[in-house]
C-alpha cells in the first residue's frame, strides 16, 4: 500500500473527531452522574452498597471512555504529524479495512497480534 490521499486522510480526520466529541460527551455525562447526590434520605447498608456499586461501575466506564479519548486524540496528532496509517512498529502501512474498523489504530494487524500474544 502506498502513501494515503488527501481525502481518504480527510474522511479518517472526521471518523475521528465525531468520535472525539462523542466520548467527551459520554465523559461529561459520567463527571456529571458522580457528582450528584441522590437526595438527602436516611439510606440503610443495602442502599449504601448499591449507589457504591453504581458509581464504581460510571467511573471505571468513564476511565474506559476517557482511554478512548485519548487514543482518538492520539490519532489525530498523527495525522497532523504526517504519521497516520502507519505502524508504529514495522513502519508498513495500516490496511484501510483496519483503519475503516478502528480509525485510532497504531498497529499493523500483525504487530497488534504478536502484541496480544505477549
Amino acid at each position: 500500500m502506498r502513501m494515503m490521499r488527501k481525502t481518504q486522510l480527510e474522511n479518517y480526520r472526521k471518523m475521528l473527531q465525531a468520535q472525539k466529541q462523542t466520548l467527551l460527551e459520554k465523559v461529561k455525562n459520567s463527571v456529571d452522574m458522580n457528582r450528584e447526590d441522590s437526595s438527602d434520605e436516611v439510606k440503610d447498608a443495602a442502599d449504601f452498597a448499591s449507589d457504591y456499586y453504581e458509581r464504581e461501575l460510571a467511573l471505571g466506564l468513564s476511565e474506559t471512555e476517557r482511554q478512548r479519548l485519548q487514543e482518538v486524540e492520539d490519532a489525530l496528532d498523527r495525522i497532523e504529524g504526517g504519521s497516520y496509517g502507519k505502524c508504529e512498529t514495522c513502519g508498513s502501512w495500516i490496511a484501510p479495512q483496519r483503519l475503516e474498523a478502528l480509525p485510532f489504530a497504531k498497529l499493523c494487524i500483525e504487530c497488534k497480534a504478536k502484541e496480544e500474544r505477549k
